[in-house]
């Protein structure tokens, strides 16, 4: 097989992947929300006031945290409401993001020339060489190295370097509406889902809301940030056949 179809069938492989898990993700969310629904209207109206017992982790045993029903049918109801879409969305995106490392990675790979892309002024360090016999593992370990760097950045400028990389352009819409979710998924993560100065200055003109603003996390943002991420995917794996036919 010709590099150029090894590369192809490389990203098209990883791509269904990422689709297909999305589309698990998508359909045991439904399947999944009308019961943690169902238990939680059912222990909130629990007239018990009893505490009862749950194993819960403790060093290398376990111990007991005791809660009454109307507790767990909150959090239940919690997981219905916002939980669940925020814990999916977060892995969402870190899927995605592997996607791409994956693709800079193939492409990089089986084209060394693409590595001044990926390399600043002080180029390979001097260890990975005398740490690897072939220029292979060299060049694979260097590429690991970079792609795992790049997602420190700030999307926009990844994404570009993505672009740069795979000799392809995205969609700037589809872009910026990234973009805003991987701005969601920090406030999911580092604001209890509280809208910050920082979210309204990353997300632009895709922004969801002011500082101070609870953060909207719903089915229907749910369903963009899928619908987003597809479309992120299949650019990206539609756009290296063309070019690495």
């Amino acid at each position: 097989m010709a590099r150029e179809s090894q590369v192809s069938v490389a990203i098209y492989r990883k791509h269904l992947r990422l689709f297909r898990y999305l589309n698990d993700t998508w359909i045991l969310t439904e399947l999944l929300r009308p019961e943690l629904e169902k238990r939680a209207n059912s222990l909130r109206a629990s007239r018990s006031r009893a505490k009862k017992p749950y194993r819960v982790p403790k060093g290398n045993s376990t111990a007991v945290s005791k809660r009454r029903d109307e507790d767990i049918g909150l959090v239940f109801s919690v997981q219905h409401q916002r939980g669940i879409f925020e814990t999916n969305i977060v892995s969402m995106v870190s899927r995605a993001e592997a996607f791409l490392q994956d693709a800079i990675s193939i492409v990089a790979c089986a084209y060394p020339q693409k590595l001044g892309l990926l390399s600043d002024r002080a180029g390979i360090p001097l260890e990975l060489f005398l740490e690897s016999e072939r220029r292979e593992d060299v060049i694979r370990r260097f590429v690991a190295l970079k792609c795992e760097g790049l997602m420190f950045g700030k999307p926009s400028e990844y994404l570009d370097r993505v672009a740069k990389v795979l000799s392809i352009e995205l969609d700037p819409e589809t872009v910026k509406d990234f973009i805003e979710i991987k701005a969601s998924r920090d406030i999911i993560i580092h604001n209890n889902g509280q809208i910050n100065k920082l979210y309204v200055e990353k997300a632009g003109d895709r922004r969801r809301g002011e500082a101070g603003e609870e953060l909207v996390i719903d089915r229907a943002y749910f369903r963009h940030v899928i619908v987003t991420i597809k479309k992120l995917s299949g650019a990206v794996q539609s756009k290296t056949e063309a070019v690495f036919k």
